[in-house]
């Protein structure tokens, strides 16, 4: 075997293991393709912020998309329909002062998918109304860590989509 010989050898080597890898990488990508994503691309153009919308009947509801949050909430003043369970509960409001709230399950919907969560309901009118004056887009609740965690959502900002891995 001469230089040449090896050198045609490794060459294609080089080939069959770059036709491998764009193979296995392709499958991977499609994979992650077959599960649901949720774009946040037009309310970060519109808003600068990643905000989604899920569903109950035909009525429309947009959750910010907080990953510096451990938990979820919505406002119990919005029209959402929620299952108490119960169990009080407070967290520290932005002020730093301790807000009273209740643990209740949420249903929510989004492309016939049923999203069913544990969340902190809490008066956060004063606090939406705000972001509404200032961004035009009414938030009903934020989802935090333990949705993301719980449905296996990724947070992608180069595409600005949440997908499920």
């Amino acid at each position: 075997m001469n230089v040449i010989d090896i050198i045609v050898i490794l060459i294609i080597l080089g080939i069959v293991g770059i036709i491998y890898w764009r193979y296995t990488r392709d499958s991977y990508i499609v994979k992650i393709k077959k599960k649901e994503i949720i774009e946040f691309k037009t309310s970060m153009e519109l808003s600068g912020l990643p905000i989604i919308i899920f569903y109950q009947g035909d009525k429309a509801y947009n959750f910010l998309l907080d990953t510096g949050s451990n938990v979820s909430y919505v406002n119990i003043k919005s029209d959402l329909k929620t299952a108490p369970t119960g169990i009080k509960d407070t967290f520290m409001g932005s002020n730093g002062i301790d807000v009273g709230c209740e643990k209740v399950i949420v249903s929510l919907y989004r492309n016939n998918i049923k999203y069913e969560h544990l969340v902190h309901a809490a008066d956060l009118n004063t606090a939406f109304v705000e972001l509404k004056k200032e961004y035009g887009i009414l938030i009903t609740g934020i989802l935090g860590n333990d949705f993301f965690t719980k449905y296996k959502y990724c947070l992608d900002f180069k595409e600005l989509v949440a997908y499920q891995r």
